[in-house]
């Protein structure tokens, strides 16, 4: 390993995270929205029936389909998604893996490993201590990887469906609308409100279905792609650690309970 060139062999994982491309993103959004309104006053584009037939009933649409506590967590990662990539946590850990690849370090070497405390690289090592084979780790780890892969999912599952409940919603509220008119022919006077609650509710429903719910989705939808790929990784380079051990017969480690 003399030979090679440090640098170059550590960047097998780079930093994602692009604040300057999100808030481009955000203030383009933003721009779309006060282009539609540069010529009237945003008060006037406020209907509080509208919002009540919109956002209110997507928001009780998805607590209906989904448990409170789903949505809790689906938030909390929107949130961390314009914090950083889900590598951001451990990308020092991988870090760590690669010097010790090139520089011929144990895996033990890493980390005391004496108990579980829930960091990743920690309970592998506590794992392996333990007499684990890799085979048994890799089970472990992607079982664990698995279960918070499924509540990401499940978070993309929702933003997308709240996608499609705001515009539909929007049309409900369109057509209750235009009932309203025509039902108010003969008083002129209440037509104005309910055609106000047609002509908003359809605006609320694709603003939001397409402005919000739709780039938050995919947003989230890209993390889980890195997610995947950052947990594959390590385990792959914890994998080249431990093969290197049962290749060299001059290590001196040997798990508990092997004599």
């Amino acid at each position: 390993m003399d030979g090679l060139n440090l640098k170059k062999y550590l960047m097998t994982s780079r930093k994602r995270f692009d604040p300057i491309a999100l808030v481009i993103s955000i203030i383009g959004l933003v721009a779309v929205v006060f282009s539609i309104a540069a010529k009237e006053s945003l008060q006037s584009y406020f209907d509080l029936r509208s919002i009540l037939v919109v956002v209110v009933g997507t928001f009780a649409s998805l607590l209906f389909q989904f448990d409170f506590g789903t949505s809790i967590y689906s938030l909390r990662l929107v949130i961390m998604s314009f914090l950083g990539t889900p590598e951001k946590k451990i990308i020092d850990t991988i870090h760590q893996i690669d010097e010790a690849i090139l520089e011929d370090m144990k895996l033990q070497d890493l980390r005391e490993g004496d108990n579980i405390n829930g960091e990743l690289l920690n309970d592998i090592v506590y794992m392996f201590k333990q007499g684990l084979l890799f085979e048994e780790i890799d089970e472990f780890v992607t079982s664990r990887v698995s279960d918070e892969f499924l509540g990401r999912k499940v978070a993309v599952d929702l933003l997308r469906r709240a996608a499609i409940i705001a515009p539909a919603l929007g049309l409900f509220g369109t057509v209750i609308g235009l009932i309203g008119v025509l039902k108010s022919l003969s008083d002129p006077s209440q037509i104005g409100p309910s055609m106000s609650l047609a002509l908003m509710t359809t605006a609320y429903g694709a603003g939001i279905g397409s402005l919000i719910f739709t780039p938050l989705a995919g947003r989230l939808e890209h993390h889980n792609t890195i997610y995947l790929e950052v947990h594959q990784q390590i385990l792959s380079k914890i994998a080249i650690l431990l093969k290197r051990d049962e290749r060299n017969p001059k290590s001196e480690f040997k798990p508990e309970g092997v004599s």
